[in-house]
């Protein structure tokens, strides 16, 4: 028997008539396509177990770009997100979906991706949870978010001084240019540390992460930020 890798089913749908194309976080092997063959079938419980936000044992084939799933087993049990967890799941479904290049590993990333939704299904602060695992994003993705110092003279982060933000630099003190994102030092720090926010400092870092994602996801807006929005 072919050993289990530890993985995550990050989005599913339909593939002729009987069968799921999945896209899978993978521990070892990142973002990975792969067919379910006849998971849909009348005598197969497969499609029960490949549901998103649930740990799996999965077994790969194959040695074109998309996969075969030939063995699945529950690897945990699964995470049960309510209200509106439910939608930040699909949120750090989405961006992992965009932003990580198929067959690229993340490690780290993985651990931290399932130590979100272990937090979000005990109830966390759905703000300081997305904010972490943002950050956490960026940095794998080696898109150097730079938070402990400012980026023209190197100098510390202060925590009562306000900067402004260049996404494609980092943090200035703030000279009321306008030209970047204001943002108090104490946040910056609580985001470079993965300290609790407090509540200017969640409102500060939903716009500067907002910013950051958006600047890297280009044109096309995120389908679950839309979703969240219209069901408010």
């Amino acid at each position: 028997m072919n050993e289990l890798s530890p993985a995550f089913v990050i989005h599913r749908r339909d593939y002729r008539n009987t069968s799921l194309l999945l896209e899978l976080f993978l521990a070892n092997q990142g973002r990975i396509p792969a067919i379910a063959r006849g998971a849909k079938s009348g005598h197969s419980s497969r499609a029960l177990l490949l549901q998103p936000f649930s740990p799996l044992g999965v077994t790969l084939t194959g040695r074109g770009e998309v996969k075969n799933l030939t063995q699945v087993e529950p690897d945990g049990h699964p995470y049960r997100l309510k209200q509106e967890m439910i939608y930040c799941g699909i949120y750090l479904n989405e961006l992992l979906m965009r932003l990580l290049q198929r067959g690229d590993p993340y490690p780290s990333l993985y651990v931290h991706y399932q130590q979100t939704l272990a937090r979000l299904a005990f109830g966390e602060s759905a703000n300081q949870c997305l904010r972490d695992f943002e950050v956490s994003l960026v940095r794998e993705l080696g898109y150097g978010l730079l938070l402990d110092c400012t980026a023209d003279t190197n100098e510390p982060i202060s925590q009562g001084q306000i900067y402004e933000y260049h996404i494609e630099h980092g943090p200035v003190v703030a000279t009321g240019s306008g030209t970047g994102i204001g943002i108090h030092g104490q946040t910056l720090i609580s985001l470079h540390r993965g300290e609790r926010l407090d509540e200017r400092g969640r409102v500060e870092a939903k716009q500067l992460m907002r910013r950051v994602i958006s600047y890297y996801l280009g044109d096309k807006p995120l389908k679950s930020r839309e979703l969240f929005q219209s069901l408010k």
